[in-house]
C-alpha cells in the first residue's frame, strides 16, 4: 500500500486522477460491485485530500428523486434518507446547472432540506459535481468539510478530471446489478412457482396466517380447506377476509381450477344475472356475442362472494337457487347448465342483526355457513403489525422504485400501540404516507402520530353556541358552490359525502392536483388511480 501511494497528495490533479483511473481499471467489470467501488474511492480520496463526508447519489430524472449509491463515508447526517426529492438540495443545483457547485457557508444559504441538514451536522462547506453520461445526468458526487480546505481549487480540478470516467464506471456497476437482479428474479419466480404448487400460498399469507394470534382460526381453516363445503368468513372491514378465502382455495383440491372473486356491492340488481350467469348472443340489445358469467368461470373451482350481506333479497334468492340445484341458465337461453363449484363468502355485517331484520335470508345463510371463520381485528393481532409494516414498505418501495427506509424501534412501537379501526387497510394507507414522508426526512414518532390521527374528527360541539364551529381535522373549507345541497340536521356533523369530498380536495391540494405517481393524490389516499377518478366523477370534482 505504501508503494502505491508513495507520491501521495494531490499535487498535479490531472496525474492524481490518471493514477486512480488506472487502479480502477483493475477492478472492472467482473469483480466490482457498488460497495467495492465506493470503498475504493473513499480510500483513494483520503490519501489525496482530507474530507469529512463523501457520498454519491443516483439521479432518477423521471421522478426527480435522489437515491443514495451506498452509505456515505464520514460524518453521519441523521435527517438524510436513502431516497429523497431532489428539489432544494445542493445536488439539484449541480443537476440543473450541469456544472460543479462549491459552497463555503452552508448555514447561510437558507435553502432548507439537504443544505440545512449538512449544516446541522457541523458541515459548513461542500463540493457537488454532476456525473454525466451520454449527455444525461445519472448522479452526483459530493465531498463536504467542516471547514473549506485551502486547496479547494485542486480538489475541484481533481474531481472534474475523474468524474467522466467515474460516470462510466457507475454505469457499468448499475448495468451488472440490473443483470444480476433479472437473473435472481427469474430464479425467484421459478422457485416461488414451485413453492406455490407445493404450499399454495403467497409469502405474506404464509407469514400472517401462521402467527400466534391467528392460531385458533387457522386450526379450523386447515381442516375445512380440504373439504368441498361452503365457508363464511366474518370480520371487520380490512381484516384480510379475501386473503383467507384465497388461502382456502390454494389449499383445497380445487386449487388447479379458477378462483373467481365477486365484489357483491358492485353488482347492480339489473346486471346481476348477466354478470353471474352470462348471456347468449342476441339475448338483448348490445349482446353481440355470448358471454360467460362468473359462476361458469368458477366451474370446478371456487366462487368467492365478498360482502355477501350487500346483496339485495332478490339477488340472494337467485343465488340460493343455483346453490340448491347446482345449475343455472344463461340470460336468453332455456338450456340448464350444470355447475360444480365451491362457494366461499365473506361479510362484515352483524349476522344476528341482519338475519333478524331480514336483510340476509336465513335459507341462504344456512347454505353459505356450513362453517364460519371469524377473523379477529388488527387491534387483537398486535404481533402481526410489524410483519405487515415490513411487507407494505417492501411492496411500495418496489412499486415506486425506492430504497425502503428503516423504521426506528419507537416508530414501530407507536404503530403497534394504535387501535387500527380500519384494520389492515388503514395500516397500508399509513405506511404509504410514511414512505412518502421518508423522501423529505427521517420518519419520526411525531410524524407517525400525526399520520395515525390525521383524519380523526373532534368531539361534536354543543348546538347552542354563538361561536363558529371549529374546522374538522384534515378538512379544508368548501366554497358555497361546492357544498352539496343536502346537509345533516346537526350543523357540526358534515355528511359522509362532504367528508369524502373535503378529504379528496385536501389530497389534491397537497399534491398540486397530480393524480398518479408516488407523489400523486391516489398514492396519498392509498387507492388505485381508477378508483380516485371514479370518485372524482361521482362527486363532480374537476382536476
Amino acid at each position: 500500500m505504501s508503494e502505491q501511494h508513495d507520491d501521495a497528495g494531490l499535487g498535479n490533479p490531472l496525474l492524481a486522477a490518471a493514477r486512480i483511473i488506472h487502479r480502477l481499471s483493475g477492478l472492472a467489470p467482473g469483480n466490482m460491485d457498488r460497495s467495492k467501488l465506493f470503498s475504493f474511492l473513499s480510500n483513494e480520496f483520503r490519501v489525496l485530500f482530507q474530507y469529512d463526508r463523501f457520498s454519491i447519489f443516483l439521479y432518477d430524472a423521471e421522478r426527480e428523486f435522489l437515491n443514495s449509491f451506498t452509505s456515505a463515508d464520514g460524518t453521519v447526517v441523521e435527517m438524510f434518507s436513502n431516497t429523497r426529492i431532489a428539489h432544494n438540495t445542493v445536488a439539484w443545483q449541480a443537476i440543473q446547472s450541469r456544472k460543479p457547485v462549491v459552497i463555503n457557508d452552508l448555514a447561510s444559504l437558507g435553502w432548507g432540506g439537504g443544505a440545512s441538514s449538512l449544516a446541522s451536522a457541523g458541515l459548513n462547506a461542500t463540493i457537488a459535481l454532476p456525473l454525466i453520461l451520454n449527455r444525461e445526468v445519472i448522479g452526483t458526487l459530493h465531498v463536504s468539510f467542516v471547514r473549506q480546505p485551502d486547496n479547494v481549487a485542486e480538489v475541484l480540478n481533481f474531481l472534474l478530471e475523474l468524474s467522466p470516467v467515474l460516470s462510466l464506471f457507475l454505469f457499468v456497476v448499475l448495468t451488472e446489478e440490473r443483470r444480476a437482479r433479472a437473473k435472481a428474479a427469474q430464479r425467484a419466480a421459478q422457485n416461488s412457482s414451485d413453492e406455490a404448487d407445493a404450499a399454495g400460498a403467497a409469502p405474506l399469507e404464509n407469514r400472517l396466517l401462521e402467527t400466534q394470534d391467528m392460531a385458533r382460526v387457522m386450526s379450523v381453516a386447515r381442516k375445512v380447506a380440504k373439504l368441498h363445503i361452503p365457508v363464511l368468513i366474518v370480520g371487520e372491514t380490512g381484516t384480510g377476509k379475501s386473503m383467507l378465502a384465497r388461502w382456502l382455495h390454494c389449499h383445497s383440491p380445487r386449487r388447479e381450477a379458477n378462483f373467481i372473486k365477486v365484489n357483491c356491492p358492485s353488482l347492480a340488481p339489473t346486471l346481476f344475472e348477466s354478470e353471474m350467469f352470462g348471456y347468449a348472443k342476441g339475448a338483448f340489445t348490445g349482446a353481440y356475442a355470448k358471454r360467460i358469467g362468473r359462476i361458469e368461470m368458477a366451474q370446478n373451482g371456487t366462487l368467492f362472494l365478498d360482502e355477501i350481506g350487500e346483496l339485495s333479497p332478490d339477488m340472494q334468492s337467485k343465488l340460493l337457487q343455483v346453490m340448491e340445484e347446482n345449475s343455472f341458465e344463461r340470460v336468453g337461453e332455456a338450456r340448464s347448465i350444470g355447475v360444480d363449484i365451491r362457494v366461499l363468502s365473506a361479510t362484515n355485517i352483524d349476522l344476528e342483526k341482519a338475519l333478524a331484520e331480514g336483510r340476509l335470508r336465513r335459507d341462504l345463510f344456512y347454505r353459505l355457513a356450513s362453517v364460519i371463520l371469524r377473523l379477529p381485528p388488527l387491534r387483537r393481532r398486535k404481533n402481526d403489525i410489524p410483519i405487515l409494516v415490513e411487507y407494505f414498505i417492501g411492496q411500495f418501495a418496489q412499486q415506486w422504485d425506492l430504497r425502503p427506509p428503516r423504521l426506528a424501534r419507537n416508530v414501530l412501537r407507536e404503530l403497534c400501540d394504535h387501535d387500527w379501526p380500519g384494520n389492515i387497510r388503514e395500516l397500508r394507507n399509513v405506511v404509504s404516507r410514511i414512505l412518502l414522508h421518508s423522501l423529505d426526512g427521517a420518519v419520526t414518532e411525531s410524524f407517525v402520530r400525526e399520520a395515525l390521527h390525521e383524519w380523526e374528527t373532534p368531539a361534536v360541539l354543543p348546538l347552542e353556541t354563538d361561536a363558529p364551529a371549529a374546522p374538522m381535522a384534515g378538512r379544508v373549507p368548501l366554497p358555497a358552490e361546492d357544498r352539496p345541497p343536502c346537509r345533516s340536521a346537526n350543523p357540526a356533523l358534515p355528511t359522509l359525502e362532504e367528508n369524502e369530498r373535503a378529504h379528496i380536495l385536501e389530497a389534491l391540494r397537497l399534491t398540486g392536483g397530480r393524480l398518479s405517481g408516488p407523489r400523486g393524490a391516489a398514492a396519498l389516499l392509498g387507492v388505485p388511480r381508477s378508483t380516485l377518478q371514479h370518485r372524482l366523477r361521482k362527486l363532480g370534482i374537476t382536476v
